[in-house]
């Protein structure tokens, strides 16, 4: 550390006063310090400063506008981005002109210490360039070019190991390699490990603007070499009347641990092929995407499976409580509602009506037009119970042609019995089924909580009791149990 000057342009006050006060002042550093994006440009210019903490909010010129002026003047002063309204696509316009590092607000101290001697190292290495020979300064531009190199690659790799959308990440690849290689067009392809096919998956071409999703197949030779040799692949394709506008061709696998997983392209025009940094580049940023592919397919892999097991539990709670021919509640779920309602009853004062209801002849319809028709008769009078009552009520199917209805927060008696009235009415509308038409009708017993009794088991005995005195009426009518009626349900037909 020696005294490196860093200009901090924020105009959060307290932001300025942190950083200066409690990190940088400490730490050694000079520090110069900017309200707006207009100071912040004139004191970059005029003071030369070895770093920039840089705010992309700021009046007069934001952070971005201040880079691409410093980009204009040909100024390269090493910058870390430090925002509260960052996003994806800024976070890759910044680093495109040149950002070292990106930190959210609020961040980490010891992120930002590490981030400011890293982006430093840049600035002391010239600092001792001034200082050496000839050739020590050729010496030094190399380790510059090399510190620079590293700084794009770390900002890169950084941003591609961040995602787990695998579209998002194959973006974002295809975009770091352009800004790495600056080549004309880069592909990405994807091996697919079951049928071995090669799908292009992500591409740019010098003349779009952004990155094109793509689903194609196949792939150029250089590339299925790559995928096959699983090592770097390279063609030149040559113009005699034009020879400058030869092309080269760089495949790198994507490999993971000894597998390869797919391959990232590039195409450059130009007299000789790519220089030995953009090749390092190029495979180091293979090295980390394809890792971060393969994080993206498990987390994928891992969503999945937890979708498929929710939906699994899903599907045991429905068959637990439900009938699985009407996808009506059945007796477990229908007593659980029950002892809700009795519980709010007892509370407010309410009544509960439980009501038995059981189609008349229903085996004359199974006989005569098979169990499918009266299968479909069952889930057809189970829609238009469900459309009838309110949505407090409960319809549940007990098996064969019997259905219970709980009724509850009931604050007179009569309601049940205009319900019970639309029923009767809705079943006895004839029912069509593949040009097949049905007429039935219901009989319907009726219990009232607490009149009729006080638990679940009485209610329902009881409200079966009324539904057979129903019967024995004559069928198509509903009855309310009445104290002293024999049970004559083991011999009345249905």
């Amino acid at each position: 550390m020696g005294g490196e000057s860093i200009l901090i342009a924020d105009d959060d006050v307290r932001n300025v006063e942190f950083l200066r006060d409690s990190l940088l002042v400490p730490g050694g550093y000079t520090t110069l310090c900017a309200s707006d994006g207009e100071e912040a440009l004139r004191l970059a210019l005029d003071q030369e400063p070895d770093l920039i903490l840089l705010d992309l909010q700021m009046p007069k010129m934001d952070g971005l506008e201040v880079l691409e002026a410093l980009r204009r003047e040909g100024r390269q002063i090493p910058t870390i981005i430090i925002t509260a309204h960052g996003s994806e696509s800024v976070a890759v316009q910044a680093f495109r002109l040149g950002v070292r590092d990106y930190f959210p607000k609020p961040f980490r101290v010891a992120e930002i210490m590490q981030a400011v001697d890293r982006s430093l190292v840049e600035a002391r290495l010239r600092r001792e360039k001034e200082e050496l020979t000839a050739e020590v300064k050729s010496v030094n531009r190399q380790l510059e070019q090399r510190v620079r190199e590293l700084s794009v690659l770390y900002s890169t790799s950084k941003s591609v190991s961040s995602l787990l959308d695998l579209d998002k990440l194959l973006i974002r690849i295809v975009e770091a390699a352009r800004y790495l290689t600056s080549a004309e067009k880069v592909s990405l392809y994807l091996l697919d490990q079951r049928t071995q096919e090669v799908h292009l998956r992500a591409t740019q071409s010098s003349g779009d603007r952004r990155v094109r999703r793509a689903k194609g197949e196949g792939g150029d030779t250089v590339v299925k070499e790559a995928l096959d040799t699983g090592e770097v692949a390279i063609s030149h394709s040559t113009r005699l009347d034009e020879p400058a506008r030869d092309t080269w061709t760089i495949s790198v696998p994507l490999n993971v641990r000894e597998t390869t997983i797919g391959a990232l392209s590039i195409q450059s025009r130009q007299g000789a092929p790519l220089p030995d940094s953009d090749r390092y580049l190029l495979s180091a940023l293979a090295d980390y995407a394809a890792i971060a592919i393969e994080n993206a397919r498990l987390y994928d892999a891992a969503q999945e499976e937890l979708a498929q097991r929710k939906q699994a539990e899903e599907n045991i709670r429905q068959l637990a409580y439900h009938d699985t021919l009407t996808g009506l509640p059945n007796r477990t779920l229908f007593n659980d509602r029950l002892a809700v309602a009795f519980a709010r009853a007892r509370r407010h004062r309410h009544k509960v009506a439980v009501v038995m209801l059981d189609l008349d002849r229903f085996k004359e319809v199974n006989d005569s037009l098979g169990h499918s028709v009266g299968d479909q008769l069952l889930q057809a009078v189970g829609q238009r119970l469900v459309a009838l009552l309110r949505e407090s009520d409960t319809v549940s199917r007990m098996g064969g042609d019997e259905f219970l209805l709980l009724l509850p927060e009931m604050e007179r008696i009569e309601y049940a019995a205009k319900a019970a009235e639309r029923i009767l009415h809705a079943v006895r509308e004839p029912f069509v089924f593949e040009q097949q038409t049905v007429l039935i009708t219901t009989s319907i017993g009726v219990a009232i909580y607490p009149d009729d009794g006080k638990d679940g088991e009485t209610l329902v005995k009881k409200a079966d009791i009324a539904m057979y005195r129903a019967k024995d009426l004559g069928r198509d009518n509903y009855q309310r149990y009445a104290q002293g009626v024999p049970d004559k349900h083991n011999v009345t037909p249905r």
